[in-house]
């Protein structure tokens, strides 16, 4: 199958795989959630030296507690540097290059990987810049607040068990790679990141993209085939989805899955996992939590209390 899995997952084994290190303790990670454009891992690490080779995705490196002294050596970019890694503070494995380090500690840090072509992505269709001109300062020890921020959604995201969330996740990266770029990028039109953000989508923009969440929530839906069919930029369609609806691209598709699964509760015979797949969720236990969320019952207990009558084959 290759390195990309069907739904276009960011795989751990396009990753550097410093989180499961012989030492180091992997205590989560975005495997299996079918996030195409990010891929991030929390683990505790212990002191550790090693020569890390090259991957094709900018990585940044988080610190969520202990600390560390580390050296980088980052090949064809001269002298080494060492800095100490606290909590709230950034480092960075730059892309296509090959590193040594030597960690001294026992930091808890989450990798957040994004993907080479999301960078891509955005350098051109949002700061219009050339992509074989623009430079991501590799940093080590630096507070970055946005960063830190949109960092912090992320794990808050991965440390939720049973999220059906990669539609919230895509929207992350997209902005993780904007603002990377906007704070540690070199040769970008920054003033394009504004003007890009204040378009709003239209009116019949807006009831395209509507009809066709509507039919096709069985579907793996992404930004991307939303925004293509809004005729909008990706980079800025779950933002501007969120300002003309009141709410979040995510929340708005994740209400219509569980509507639509009720009413297939109440007007089918299928089973509780068929309607799950049915309405483009990826477990019957996804399913559950948020029809339980939203109704307060499980599926098969709303079920049962509508329709007494009925013979229910769960």
């Amino acid at each position: 199958m290759g390195l990309l899995a069907k739904n276009g997952e960011f795989r751990a084994d396009e990753t550097h795989g410093i989180a499961t290190m012989p030492g180091n303790h992997l205590h989560v990670s975005s495997q299996g959630r079918g996030w195409r454009n990010l891929y991030a891992s929390l683990a505790t690490e212990q002191s550790w030296s090693a020569t890390v080779h090259p991957v094709a995705h900018f990585c940044l490196a988080y610190c969520v507690s202990g600390a560390a002294q580390i050296e980088r050596r980052v090949a064809n970019m001269g002298q080494s540097h060492s800095a100490y890694l606290r909590p709230r503070c950034f480092g960075s494995i730059p892309p296509e290059v090959e590193s040594t380090w030597q960690v001294s500690g026992s930091p808890q840090v989450m990798l957040l990987y994004l993907r080479r072509s999301l960078i891509d992505q955005v350098v051109t269709e949002v700061y219009e810049g050339d992509v074989s001109r623009v430079q991501i300062r590799p940093i080590l020890g630096e507070g970055e607040p946005l960063l830190e921020q949109l960092s912090l959604a992320v794990l808050a995201s991965m440390r939720t068990p049973d999220s059906n969330n990669a539609l919230y996740v895509e929207a992350l990266a997209q902005t993780l790679a904007m603002h990377t770029l906007f704070a540690l990028g070199s040769g970008v039109n920054q003033r394009r990141l504004f003007s890009a953000s204040c378009q709003p989508l239209s009116h019949g923009a807006v009831r395209r993209v509507l009809d066709y969440i509507e039919n096709c929530l069985d579907r793996d839906l992404s930004i991307a085939t939303l925004a293509g069919v809004a005729n909008y930029s990706p980079h800025f369609f779950a933002k501007s989805f969120k300002k003309q609806l009141g709410q979040s691209l995510h929340q708005y598709v994740l209400q219509r899955r569980v509507e639509r699964a009720k009413h297939l509760l109440l007007a089918s015979d299928q089973v509780v996992s068929q309607i799950a797949f049915a309405t483009g969720f990826s477990s019957q236990s996804h399913l559950t939590s948020a029809f339980k969320k939203r109704f307060g019952v499980t599926p098969a207990v709303f079920r049962e209390l509508n329709t007494p009558t009925s013979v229910m084959r769960q």
